[in-house]
């Protein structure tokens, strides 16, 4: 068993990377307390359930990106006798725990606002509204396309999975600035309906819409944690065809793949059942045929466990 690597043209080193990122997380993390803090004062100070809500799922967002946070210090620790294949596990685990809080409030959200619609609605200041809208979307679509930007560049799934976050609530400032917006577009008996219930109405539609993001990071995520193998994979899809071209070559009776992703790192298991009369019979020969399935993996040293085993014992194939 080892690892394997080869050196790649333009990328950040891994330590440079590591503290790029928990500089902008932490940079998050402030930015995120500010906005969710003022959010809550904010909205109960105008008495806007839809702001409120905007500043409880922004607190939210700040228990995710301190769990972000603390998950990029983890994962760049090395290997130790308590957790020998690393601490890559602990990404996916960290998304799993933020889509499913972010999955929560956006369901807890449409309760609140089926009810304030059930109740008959309440007049909140509109302008008010807006002008809240207007500054947040600002705040939260920048950040959040700076992050998505830097987590493409550092091939990081936790600033891409911040950076969601952050683009959410932009995506929640943004309707609820159409929604109020639109009452000055009405004519004056639609805005007499509107008024009551355009901050229930809000939560409503906004809970709807940002429900499948946090969803679809659980679905993700969970394949991880359940160690489930995604066959269609490029990486899966090259050790197979290596080891096709492997077979044709040599003496081989059979083979299995075990091929995982955990967080950063993929977990390659190969094993090899071979006849006596096996052409690599020194571990040069062998070592020859784990740098063609190194070859194909095509992953850095950083991201890749790579384990082959040649036996004659079919027990161990």
């Amino acid at each position: 068993m080892g690892f394997v690597s080869r050196r790649r043209k333009n990328v950040i080193p891994r330590d440079e990377a590591a503290r790029i990122e928990q500089r902008t997380l932490t940079l998050s993390l402030l930015l995120v307390t500010l906005v969710g803090v003022g959010s809550l004062f904010y909205g109960l100070w105008i008495q806007s359930d839809v702001v409120i809500l905007n500043g409880i799922f922004t607190m939210f967002s700040l228990m995710g990106s301190w769990l972000n946070l603390t998950a990029s210090k983890l994962i760049t620790r090395p290997a130790d006798d308590r957790f020998q294949y690393g601490y890559s596990h602990v990404e996916p685990i960290v998304h799993c725990v933020n889509g499913l809080m972010m999955a929560l409030m956006c369901v807890y959200s449409l309760i609140v606002g089926i009810e304030g619609i059930r109740s008959g609605g309440t007049i909140v200041d509109a302008a008010m509204v807006i002008w809240f809208s207007v500054v947040t979307s600002i705040i939260c679509g920048v950040f959040g396309l700076y992050e998505l930007m830097l987590g493409g560049k550092l091939n990081s799934q936790l600033l891409r999975n911040d950076a969601r976050e952050w683009l959410m609530d932009f995506g929640f400032s943004l309707v609820t600035l159409v929604g109020f917006a639109g009452l000055f577009m009405l004519p004056p008996a639609w805005q007499k309906v509107w008024v009551y219930y355009a901050d229930s109405v809000m939560v409503v539609v906004m809970s709807l819409l940002l429900l499948p993001f946090p969803l679809q990071v659980l679905r993700d995520n969970m394949r991880e944690v359940l160690r489930i193998t995604n066959t269609q994979e490029g990486l899966v899809l090259r050790v197979n065809e290596a080891m096709e071209e492997i077979d044709k070559d040599h003496t081989i009776l059979d083979y299995s793949t075990h091929i995982v992703k955990m967080g950063r790192t993929y977990f390659v298991e190969v094993s090899i059942l071979v006849t006596p009369e096996f052409s690599l019979q020194t571990i040069a020969l062998q070592d020859s045929l784990r740098e063609i399935i190194w070859k194909a993996c095509d992953k850095p040293l950083d991201e890749l466990w790579l384990s082959v085993c040649i036996t004659q014992d079919e027990r161990w194939a």
